[in-house]
């Protein structure tokens, strides 16, 4: 094959080339692999080990027709967009291989359009409810070189890599995470940030772009910070008792209290700040409950109110003791006088 034949000659005689070894070929293009960003220049050289009857490049882009003479040819653009460019330089020698050639590697890749996290449905999550976090990222490529992660209040919780995926040019990508909340998730911040793996060749350390952060809302039922049965004991001679109720929840719960059996009307307790407190005056014992609610469920507190004994026990025993022994004085006293007086006395 005559290598000085018109150019279309030489890219017929091309598909006969592929049948010389790529590590027979006495050609070596540096670098073998170009990283390059969509629309930056980009160039590779190709050089013959052996003397060459004539070189050429063939491309989309940045095409060189054979030339007769050089050991060295430069392929290259100033604006690289061709998704699908695979320059070859190829080359005749004057003995086997007559014929051969070699592609030069390009991974040309773009930064995405944006990136953004979402929920799927959006909106107020509800507790032990699945959902989806959905990562979208906007017109990228490649996709095969992509990591992303997902963040909750700044710390990585998720990693997944498209390693399998194949596309020419850029493409929407859509990563999914799929969540059960809890409440602990109320107000939770997440975001997601991908990560383009480009190789030795490409930009270092790798390009990361972070999403917006997104706060998430939780709706769960009420939540008492003190579940437990309280026993209250009022002191005796106390007029007022205060008792605290208090729940959080989404949507916040309102309150209502349940008083004791036999409680007159008129002495029912009014409650204070939204109903989390009651307020006892005057102090009436037995079972309050306190129902914290919303529109995910109920619960509720109760407070066993009972009254001190004891000190007004004690003032009771105190006061008949001290009759008794005033009594017994005034007997004492008055049973010496009679003695004294003699039998005329009129004691």
């Amino acid at each position: 094959m005559d290598w000085t034949a018109p150019r279309h000659c030489a890219f017929m005689a091309l598909c006969l080339l592929r049948t010389a070894a790529a590590a027979d070929c006495p050609i070596v293009i540096d670098p073998p692999t170009v990283v390059v960003r969509y629309g930056d220049p980009s160039s590779a050289n190709c050089t013959a080990t052996r003397t060459t009857r004539g070189m050429g490049w063939e491309a989309s882009v940045g095409s060189i027709d054979m030339q007769t003479g050089p050991q060295s040819l430069v392929w290259s653009v100033s604006n690289l967009t061709d998704w699908a460019v695979e320059p070859k330089c190829y080359a005749n020698f004057d003995t086997e291989p007559k014929q051969c050639l070699k592609k030069l590697n390009i991974l040309l890749y773009k930064y995405p359009d944006s990136v953004s996290i979402s929920y799927n449905p959006a909106g107020a999550l509800e507790e032990g409810m699945p959902y989806v976090q959905q990562c979208e990222v906007q017109s990228i490529a490649p996709a095969q070189n992509l990591s992303v992660n997902w963040y909750r209040f700044g710390v990585v919780i998720h990693r997944e890599t498209f390693s399998t995926a194949s596309s020419t040019g850029p493409v929407t990508v859509y990563p999914n995470l799929v969540i059960t909340p809890n409440r602990t998730d109320d107000g939770a911040q997440y975001s997601c940030e991908i990560e383009m793996n480009l190789g030795p060749g490409g930009p270092q350390p790798n390009p990361v772009i972070k999403s917006k952060i997104i706060v998430t809302t939780v709706l769960y039922k009420p939540v008492l910070k003190d579940p437990h049965v309280e026993h209250v004991l009022v002191k005796h001679g106390v007029e007022d008792e205060y008792l605290t109720c208090s729940a959080s929840g989404n949507p916040a719960p309102r309150y209502e209290w349940k008083f004791p059996p036999g409680l007159p009307n008129d002495q029912q307790p009014q409650s204070e700040e939204r109903g989390t407190q009651l307020h006892l005056s005057p102090v009436f014992p037995g079972e309050y409950v306190c129902n914290a609610t919303n529109s995910y469920g109920t619960v509720s507190k109760t407070f066993v109110v009972s009254l001190e004994e004891g000190r007004s026990r004690t003032t009771f025993w105190a006061i008949l003791v001290t009759g008794i022994a005033l009594a017994a004085l005034l007997l004492i006293g008055y049973v010496i006088l009679k003695s004294r007086a003699g039998k005329n006395s009129i004691i």
